[in-house]
């Protein structure tokens, strides 16, 4: 009986050690598929990866990018528009290849804002224009009020920057949990992940058609990893509570912002989040884009440039 018992117990174990094995190897491929092709700097302790592009001595522009993201996927839209700048393409930390400080509780946007700002520091940024999609718009906000001798304004697109979005899908709240985490994001994300991609970039472009090898071009695969699925999935289960925590100074911000949007966006809403924010930004304006899903940087790439261009001239 005792045999039984142990077999009944190690069956599913070592199913699922071999799944988390399984998965362990995919991510290593995706891994292989996309090493990183910047540079790697060290700040507080944490390895930030980033890439630096346009010629020296131009306006600096440091970009980030939103949620489940690297780089990779606004350099991929805007690498040509914003070519007449110095602009720095920053993983943004835990995601990409850039690591995410363990331990000092959670993760805020008011910790990666001052931890980007030690970057700028470490790198030789003084001051930059800021260009922030989805959800890195709320980290842009966040170095707008608290940093905001490094920055002259900011270019949002497609912001989420509202609290009360909604609950946090249940995988997000999942890979947060004891245990079950750890299954999720060994065995469970790398097994189901890819064959979701699809769809998940469809929505994030809709209306509009997503480009011909997105998926493989912008490396969205990378987030099927198991460091940058957690610390996506940490942001995402704190969304609201991080927003609370920081909208009602949004009137705080002097800076010329500009908001891009589509009334389309089906992903972040623009009557909930650009709408309403640009009319509290004592120099905001919100540029409606007719058309436009949530990605719209990559098929309106030249109002992100004009917007860049009309941001850096308000800023004198």
């Amino acid at each position: 009986m005792t045999y039984v018992l142990i077999a009944a117990i190690a069956a599913p174990c070592l199913l699922l050690l071999a799944a988390c094995a399984s998965g362990s190897g995919k991510a290593g491929d995706i891994a292989d598929r996309f090493p990183p092709q910047g540079a790697f700097v060290t700040v507080d302790g944490v390895r930030l990866h980033h890439r630096i592009t346009g010629p020296d001595g131009a306006p600096q522009v440091l970009v980030l990018h939103g949620a489940s993201s690297n780089l990779e996927e606004p350099r991929l839209a805007l690498d040509d528009d914003l070519s007449a700048y110095r602009v720095v393409w920053l993983d943004r930390p835990g995601l990409g290849w850039s690591e995410r400080p363990s331990g000092g509780g959670d993760w805020t946007p008011e910790r990666e804002a001052d931890l980007i700002a030690a970057f700028m520091t470490e790198i030789g940024i003084g001051q930059a224009t800021l260009v922030g999609h989805s959800w890195g718009s709320a980290i842009t906000l966040r170095l707008l009020m608290d940093h905001p001798g490094r920055t002259n304004g900011a270019v949002l697109i497609a912001p989420a920057i509202r609290a009360n979005v909604g609950d946090a899908a249940f995988y997000n709240e999942l890979t947060t949990w004891p245990v079950i985490g750890a299954i999720m994001t060994r065995a469970v994300v790398p097994a189901v992940g890819p064959g979701n991609l699809e769809s998940g970039v469809a929505s994030a472009f809709s209306p509009e058609p997503a480009p011909e090898n997105y998926i493989e071009q912008a490396q969205i695969p990378l987030i099927l990893r198991p460091g940058p699925w957690r610390a996506n999935a940490a942001d995402m289960a704190r969304v609201n509570e991080s927003l609370e925590a920081q909208e009602e100074r949004y009137g705080e911000i002097t800076q010329p912002v500009i908001l891009l949007a589509g009334p389309d966006d089906t992903v972040v809403l623009t009557s909930r989040h650009a709408q309403p924010v640009s009319e509290t930004l004592p120099n905001g304006e919100l540029r409606l884009i007719e058309g436009a899903g949530h990605n719209l940087h990559h098929w309106h790439g030249d109002a992100v440039r004009q917007a860049v261009g009309d941001v850096i001239a308000r800023a004198g």
